[in-house]
């Protein structure tokens, strides 16, 4: 019999050790191995061994779904969407908005307020004015898989403790985070929280809309914890698109408590097998909304195991499904550098 030693030691090392990126050759092997293991139980797995695959990609939550519209979808994520696009194109072209459809979508109603970041060490970040929603818009980039800086900010899956002086409201809850995302969120904080204080200041914009792809999703969720503190009398709406896990059990719960009423969501999509690491001891808070085959659905709970959730997604789809990572998410909208026309 397959014991839950068995499958957690093979998974686990195989995680923690390989230092596989999420789309490298390594990963995608990673997964077929687990898959392949699975396989050979030839279905007779113990509870213990299902309790093991729960430490490592996920603790089951509620299994409630709700089908999601796709207006809904377009109404509520489309802008967000818009902004995680364009921060992949360079800041010169964003800034003359001459990238093409990532520009040509945002450019009558969009004010840029600061740009920075490289492409690498520090991911490129926006900040700006959305005359439609009256908004003040943080958008990072995602990882760039050009970059080796960029995966190394991935692969690096330590937990150590969240800096309780950039987050107060964190402290004494034993809030633990992924080391690369917090030291590369903690490259720009200074810039974005001062860009925002300056944004709300000169427009009077009374919300503030974080938003990123993969890395850029972490660093959105952060900066919005950051700006949660900071702030005073604003709104704080936050919107990812596949997001890997950013901390602990802990960490999950304080965001889920810092954000409700739909303040927070967590976009997946398909067999994107980035939401699913990191692994061991990390835990996604709630807000899911996955794409899959049979539409859209808001998941219930951190980590919903249901089919038409991101924890429902099986093994072997997980190892073939990469290119899901970038897109199409919905309304054809896809991220990476090669949407940017220079």
């Amino acid at each position: 019999m397959l014991t839950s030693a068995l499958i957690y030691s093979f998974l686990s090392n195989l995680f923690l050790t390989g230092g596989a990126a999420p789309g490298s050759l390594d990963f995608v092997d990673l997964l077929y191995k687990a898959s392949n293991l699975l396989d050979k139980a030839g279905g007779v797995i113990s509870a213990g061994a299902n309790d093991a695959l729960d430490d490592i990609f996920g603790a089951s939550g509620s299994n409630a779904t709700t089908s999601v519209s796709p207006s809904d979808l377009t109404a509520a994520f489309s802008r967000p969407a818009f902004f995680s696009r364009v921060v992949y194109c360079s800041s010169a072209t964003v800034m003359t908005f001459s990238c093409g459809a990532p520009c040509d979508a945002l450019e009558d109603s969009v004010n840029i307020l600061a740009t920075g970041g490289d492409g690498g060490l520090i991911p490129r970040f926006i900040i700006a004015h959305d005359n439609l929603t009256n908004s003040i818009v943080v958008a990072h980039q995602g990882t760039d898989p050009s970059s080796i800086i960029s995966i190394a900010n991935d692969v690096n899956l330590l937990l150590t403790p969240i800096d309780t002086k950039v987050f107060p409201s964190a402290a004494q809850q034993n809030i633990e985070v992924h080391s690369g995302f917090l030291d590369t969120f903690l490259r720009t904080a200074p810039t974005v929280l001062s860009a925002v204080k300056y944004g709300i200041y000169t427009t009077g914009a009374t919300t503030v809309v974080l938003t990123g792809h993969s890395l850029g999703a972490t660093l959105a969720t952060l900066d919005a914890l950051m700006l949660n503190d900071a702030l005073i009398n604003v709104s704080i709406q936050t919107t990812t698109f596949g997001s890997p896990r950013i901390g602990n059990q802990a960490f999950a719960d304080f965001v889920d408590s810092s954000f409700s009423n739909g303040s927070y969501a967590r976009i997946t999509n398909e067999a994107d097998p980035v939401p699913h690491v990191p692994p061991t001891f990390y835990v996604h808070a709630q807000g899911e909304v996955h794409l899959g085959e049979e539409g859209a659905m808001a998941c219930e709970g951190q980590e919903n195991e249901s089919a038409g959730c991101a924890d429902g997604v099986g093994l072997l789809a997980l190892a073939t499904g990469i290119n899901d990572h970038t897109g199409p998410y919905f309304d054809g909208i896809s991220f990476g550098q090669d949407q940017c026309l220079t």
